[in-house]
């Protein structure tokens, strides 16, 4: 292979990538990742494609109104308000395989992580615990019978509530999300959530809640058979979910249950214009005089024409020209009113208590003192329009009103009318008391003539001057009138209810078929604008399910490719037939078997079809309008054959360029498809110990775990018995140098196209470090003898002797080693070397 051929440095198994995002520490937030490399159509959020879609309609405004309205009442798939989610970490206490509290800690950002460990060691019930923080519930527990799900405490942990505790970052900044139980009843949980700086809310008030159903960012073996297995019309919501459309069919139904309720209305209005002419006719027959049924008949109208609502109106407000006038005159005698009796009592009240004030005052010196000050006042008023003149206007005295007079007049004015407040005072109360009575004195509307001496009376007191008398007289006037008018109301109500005996009930059917007549009127244009809104939507729901079904299955197809290595399979389409409310929808799955057309359900193997079903799935990680940048998969290798390991792991590694990819497995066949292809991976190692105690640490890969034991011996060499040296260290050397050799193996193997079992064979008779070398050299365990002359050649000479060590260990006599730490670092060199690029390559 030319130099210019070599592949990309590959980062070892255990390492994170060295881009910025995925060596992010764990916990740190994430910036937003670069736009996704996919077609428009699904790369665009479904909410702002069609707002732009709509902003360009040829549509009327008042209907173009109508759709903004039904898409700003549905929640968005998006929860823009808070940014795309990343995961920190993932804590959980006293859950099913998990006793005390467990941490796994993740780089929130876009990136692949493996978490591994054997089957029991907890790794489920953390991928179990994020689904549940978030929706309250999970799979796993929902496909159970009753029997099994009880299990769902840890019985080691029993002291201690079931908790568990999700950090995430969320548009740049941090949230927790905690899922907590008050008893032992599983599906009574309190979810709570809250960004920082933000008070805490229930976990349903997160805005996730319809993304959490149509962009699930959870993926377990259960749900991949489930596609596979499940009923056609779940097969069929499933991939529709994935599309994105359920928020524009959302809107619709919200359109519909609207126009819905205006056919309603327009048919009630059919119906009870039916019923109500059956009725007005009977009471023609009784009553023939009777207009007011006359003139209802020939408004209510026909189906054909429709009501006239003026004219039914005017019959409701019962205005004389559509009913005679004694009845109109019934009618105002039975609205008639008297004065008010205790705003009359309350006001002459008033009125008396101010003519005792005034009465208290008279001839005391505040009334002398304020009559000096008016007399003083009009003088120096006099002096001011006389300027110059000294005579006083009242005595003739020549003189006498100079400066020096209307100085000390002024201020005596002043000293006076302090004197005399109390009289302006009362003089006000007194105005204001007969003011506010006599403006009571207001005659009722069409007093009949019988009650007019009585009114005249009432009038009569509004230009009494004697307020005294005013004050006795009122109350008694008022009262008179109040029970007269009181009296003819009696009368006139007693007599208009037995007017209106036959009419009153069709008057009140009359009356609620006029205000629904009117609603129905006036929604005509509504439903006109709803029946283009609908019409339009109908189509663009339509176009976007076509341009975004053939983007779901170009990326389908696409996963497929790289899923299906050695099989004869290809998958030719991918479809939905029928709408999403016809109970006959199914998903369609056309594959070929070496260009033979089958069904994909009929053809493919149990591992096949899970690996279709991660094709389907994985899309909807990606669409822009899912809220979460993460997605958690949990054992996703079953029933694969290592090729197609080999392919998830690309699919995989693709995908957490853009997504935080977080994969729970026990099976080491995919870490090993991460490394042998040189894809960036993190890893995490779960053991469970006793009492469901769980430990979770960075993993380092054989290689690394060897030599680093083989540095902690070296280093403490001295202090320990020679057989330490002798033969431990040596064997923990060829330990991470038969690993070295190993992987190299595996690459060169799968890189010339080896189908895996071949290599477990070649390697299972490799009995010999020599012959694992010759594997990694050669390809060929039979070319052991050369491997001496490869090390030369690509390590030096010394390289030869530090293997042979290596295998001493193994001998009775052991292996002689001066300098522990450099042999260590020695054999560091010979592995590095045969882990790198260029033997790959060779």
């Amino acid at each position: 292979m030319a130099e210019t051929d070599l592949p990309e440095p590959r980062v070892p198994r255990g390492e994170s990538s060295t881009s910025a995002l995925a060596a992010a520490e764990p916990g740190t937030p994430a910036p937003e990742p670069a736009p996704d490399p996919q077609p428009t159509v699904m790369a665009t959020p479904i909410a702002e494609l069609a707002a732009a879609r709509l902003a360009a309609a040829a549509l009327p405004e008042s209907a173009k109104a109508a759709l903004r309205e039904a898409f700003g009442a549905v929640e968005t798939p998006a929860a823009s308000a808070l940014g795309r989610i990343y995961l920190e970490s993932i804590a959980v206490t006293g859950y099913r395989g998990i006793g005390a509290p467990t941490r796994l800690s993740l780089s929130a950002s876009p990136g692949v992580t493996l978490v591994v460990g054997r089957n029991g060691s907890g790794k489920t019930s953390l991928a179990e615990g994020a689904e549940t923080a978030f929706l309250g519930t999970n799979t796993r527990w929902e496909r159970q019978d009753d029997a099994r799900r009880g299990a769902w405490r840890n019985r080691h942990e029993l002291t201690r509530r079931p908790r568990i505790d999700v950090a995430l970052a969320v548009g740049g900044g941090r949230a927790t999300l905690t899922r907590t139980w008050p008893g032992d009843d599983f599906t009574n949980s309190d979810g709570v959530f809250q960004r920082r700086g933000h008070p805490a809310v229930p976990a349903a008030q997160a805005g996730w809640a319809r993304a959490a159903t149509e962009y699930r960012p959870f993926l377990s073996y259960a749900d991949l058979g489930q596609l596979i297995d499940d009923k056609a019309v779940r097969q069929y919501d499933v991939v529709d979910k994935i599309l994105g459309l359920g928020y524009l069919t959302a809107v619709d139904s919200l359109l519909k249950a609207e126009q819905s309720q205006h056919t309603a209305a327009a048919k009630s209005i059919d119906t009870g214009r039916d019923t109500l002419t059956t009725a007005l006719n009977e009471l023609l027959r009784d009553l023939p005089e009777e207009t007011r049924a006359r003139d209802a008949l020939a408004a209510v109208g026909t189906k054909k024409n429709g009501p006239d609502l003026a004219a039914l109106d005017r019959i409701l407000a019962n205005l004389p020209s559509t009913e005679g006038g004694d009845l109109a005159e019934l009618r105002r005698l039975a609205d008639l009113q008297g004065p008010d009796l205790d705003l009359v009592d309350q006001a002459v009240q008033r009125l008396r208590g101010a003519l005792a004030a005034a009465a208290a005052i008279t001839g005391t010196n505040a009334e002398d003192a304020s009559l000096r000050a008016e007399l003083l006042s009009r003088a120096l008023r006099h002096r001011d329009r006389h300027s110059g003149v000294e005579t006083c206007p009242v005595c003739g005295t020549e003189q006498v009103l100079d400066d020096a007079w209307a100085q000390r007049a002024a201020a005596q004015v002043t000293a006076l009318r302090d004197e005399g407040q109390a009289v302006a005072v009362a003089d006000a109360e007194l105005r204001q008391a007969e003011t506010g009575l006599k403006a009571l004195i207001v005659s009722p509307p069409a007093v009949p003539p019988a009650l007019a001496a009585v009114r005249q009376a009432w009038e009569a007191c509004r230009s009494r001057m004697d307020l005294a008398a005013l004050a006795d007289e009122a109350l008694g006037t008022a009262r008179t009138l109040a029970e007269a008018c009181a009296s003819a109301r009696k009368q006139a109500r007693v007599l208009l209810a037995e007017r209106d005996d036959r009419w009153r009930p069709l008057f009140a059917s009359l009356q609620l078929w006029t205000e629904q007549a009117r609603a129905v009127d006036t929604a005509k244009a509504r439903r006109s604008d709803l029946r283009k809104a609908r019409k339009w939507l109908d189509t663009l729901i339509i176009d976007l399910r076509r341009e975004r079904l053939a983007t779901f299955e170009a990326q389908a197809q696409e996963i497929w490719e790289a899923l299906r290595h050695e099989s004869s399979v290809s998958l030719k389409k991918v479809g939905l037939d029928g709408k999403e409310t016809s109970t006959l929808r199914r998903l369609i799955l056309d594959v070929s078997v070496d260009d033979a057309d089958a069904s994909a359900l009929a053809v493919m193997s149990q591992g096949e079809l899970h690996a279709l079903a991660l094709a389907l799935f994985l899309p909807r990680a990606r669409t822009a309008d899912s809220p979460f940048g993460f997605l958690l998969i949990d054992d996703p290798v079953q029933s694969m054959d290592p090729a197609k390991v080999n392919g998830l792991a690309q699919v995989l590694s693709d995908l957490g360029r853009q997504r935080q990819i977080v994969v729970f497995t026990h099976d080491t066949r995919l870490q090993r498809a991460f490394s042998s292809q040189g894809l960036s991976v993190t890893i995490r190692k779960v053991e469970r110990g006793a009492a469901s105690k769980v430990e979770i640490e960075n993993a380092l890969d054989p290689v690394k775990q060897a030599l680093k034991e083989a540095r902690g011996l070296a280093q403490a060499s001295k202090k320990l018995p020679a057989a330490v040296r002798t033969h431990v260290l040596p064997g923990l050397c060829r330990i991470a140098l038969e690993n070295a050799f190993t992987e190299a193996a595996w690459i060169r193997h799968h890189q010339a196209g080896g189908a895996e079992p071949v290599f477990d064979a070649a390697l299972s008779d490799a009995e010999k470090l020599t012959k694992v070398a010759a594997l990694a050299f050669f390809g060929d365990t039979e070319k052991s003898g050369d491997v001496y002359d490869q090390l030369r050649d690509r390590c030096g000479g010394w390289a030869v002797g530090v293997v042979k060590d290596c295998q001493k260990g193994s001998h009775p006599d052991g292996a002689q080693i001066d300098d522990p730490l450099r042999f260590v670092d020695l054999v560091k060199n010979i592995a590095d070397t045969v882990r790198g690029p260029s033997l790959v390559a060779g």
